[in-house]
C-alpha cells in the first residue's frame, strides 16, 4: 500500500510540482513568508523622499548573513532605482522578483528586507516603523483669555 501511495505522491509532484505552503501570501510578499519580513515598503512609498532617507540611515539595522532584499521588478524603474542604487553601493544582496503573479498595487509590496527564519514582526512598515518626529521648535499658539458672561454685562 505504501509503494502506491508513494508513487501517486511523484506523479503528482511531476504534474502539478511540489506543494507550496501558504502561496497566496508568497504571492503577496514576492515569494516569502509574512512572517520573515523585517522591512516592507510599499509602492506607495517610494514616491516619499523621507522613504528614501530612512532606507539609507536605517539599511545597516538589517545587516547579517540570513538577511537580504526582494526587489518587486515590475515597479517602473524611475522609483525603484534609487533603492537598488542604495543596496548596491552597500553590498546589500537583493533579488528582483519578476514573476506574473508579482502584484503592482499601490500597497502591494516594493522592497522587503526579509531573514532566513521567522522574526514575526507585527509593524514591518518603513514609514510606520520611522513615524515623523514632533517638531517642538514650533512655539504654540495662545489662546485668548475667556471671559465670562457678566464681562459682557459690565
Amino acid at each position: 500500500m505504501t509503494q502506491e501511495t508513494d508513487v501517486n505522491n511523484r506523479l503528482n509532484n511531476a504534474m502539478y510540482g511540489t506543494p507550496q505552503t501558504l502561496p497566496d501570501q508568497r504571492r503577496q510578499f514576492l515569494g516569502s513568508l509574512r512572517e520573515r519580513v523585517l522591512l516592507e515598503l510599499d509602492v506607495q512609498d517610494l514616491n516619499n523622499p523621507r522613504a528614501l532617507d530612512l532606507f539609507q540611515q536605517h539599511l545597516d539595522d538589517y545587516r547579517d548573513t540570513k538577511q537580504s532584499a526582494l526587489i518587486n521588478g515590475k515597479i517602473n524603474h524611475d522609483l525603484i532605482g534609487p533603492y537598488l542604487k542604495i543596496l548596491a553601493q552597500q553590498n546589500f544582496p537583493f533579488t528582483l522578483v519578476n514573476k506574473p503573479e508579482t502584484p503592482t498595487e499601490p500597497k502591494s509590496p516594493a522592497i522587503l528586507i526579509v531573514n532566513e527564519a521567522a522574526v514575526n514582526h507585527e509593524t514591518v512598515n518603513l514609514l510606520q516603523l520611522h513615524p515623523l518626529a514632533v517638531k517642538k521648535d514650533l512655539p504654540k499658539k495662545e489662546k485668548p483669555e475667556k471671559k465670562g458672561f457678566f464681562h459682557h454685562l459690565l
